[in-house]
């Protein structure tokens, strides 16, 4: 298996793990889930697919609004 191919495997693992975390409504899903569309949006780069890279980084902004959004209800 080539590296390209472990970085996309390993962001997978991540996506899947941070919806696994906000379903048990723990607030570092959101922090897994960045990393996770973080590594994805660099291998969507990597393997030239376009609408794979445009998704990733809307998913990281929204997961930085999640995690802002959960903080804040959190601590009131």
């Amino acid at each position: 298996m080539e590296t390209i191919e472990w970085l996309g495997w390993v962001a997978t693992a991540l996506l899947l793990t941070g919806y696994y975390l906000n379903a048990k409504q723990y607030i570092y899903s959101w922090i897994v889930w960045l990393f996770g569309n973080s590594i994805m949006f660099i291998y969507a780069l990597l393997i030239q697919s376009n609408s794979v890279a445009f998704l990733s980084i809307v998913l990281v902004f929204l997961n930085i609004f999640g995690w802002r959004s959960w903080r804040k209800k959190n601590n009131e």
